[in-house]
């Protein structure tokens, strides 16, 4: 089983490399098969075809970064240091490997339109783990939500929208990450004040 599942990470590692180069409709399963070094008919004996497969490597990647957003969570340090930095995490290996391919608005388009149950539920994982962190926080006094009114899960959802809009307007991955840094300090200056 871990041999079946290196080999499938390695697919979709050149999957995602070739998807960046090339955006999703102009590649082929047989380019994807090329770069992995696989027969195509092999490859189709993974995934029933390019959307399928495409889905599953979103999938996979934001699994990869809510992992890497966890850890980063679970870490010592102050709350807002760990919520922050969860989230650079995750933009880093979700978000800017796409954001950087001259395809990535097409790849995103894509990736709503073939995998975006899959996408929300990520992200409803993502945003069960932060609310926690929070909540944890308030039992802990670290963090007070009661000026706000606002339940844990509220506050990360509003958090996370506004990042989503700094996708928009950012003009750099650098410019991305320091309007992550500067909303989240806002965010979370209004339940954990520093000290």
């Amino acid at each position: 089983m871990a041999k079946q599942d290196a080999k499938r990470d390695a697919v979709f590692d050149a999957a995602a490399d070739v998807f960046s180069k090339y955006g999703f409709r102009r590649t082929s399963m047989n380019d994807i098969a090329e770069a992995a070094g696989i027969s195509r008919p092999a490859l189709y004996l993974m995934f029933d075809n390019k959307e399928d497969l495409f889905r599953q490597l979103a999938s996979y990647r934001q699994n990869q970064a809510i992992d890497e957003a966890i850890k980063v969570l679970a870490g010592k340090g102050p709350l807002s240091d760990r919520f922050i930095g969860a989230f650079l995490a995750y933009e880093k290996m979700y978000y800017e490997p796409v954001s950087g391919s001259p395809h990535g608005e097409e790849l995103m388009d894509i990736n709503l339109s073939i995998a975006g149950d899959d996408m929300k539920k990520g992200r409803d994982r993502l945003m069960g783990f932060l609310a926690k962190a929070i909540d944890e926080a308030v039992a802990k006094g670290e963090a007070d939500l009661s000026s706000s009114r606002m339940k844990p899960r509220d506050f990360v959802e509003l958090y996370m929208s506004s990042i989503g809009g700094q996708k928009k307007s950012a003009t750099s991955i650098k410019d991305f990450r320091r309007r992550i840094g500067e909303v989240g300090a806002i965010f979370m200056a209004s339940i954990a004040p520093p000290k």
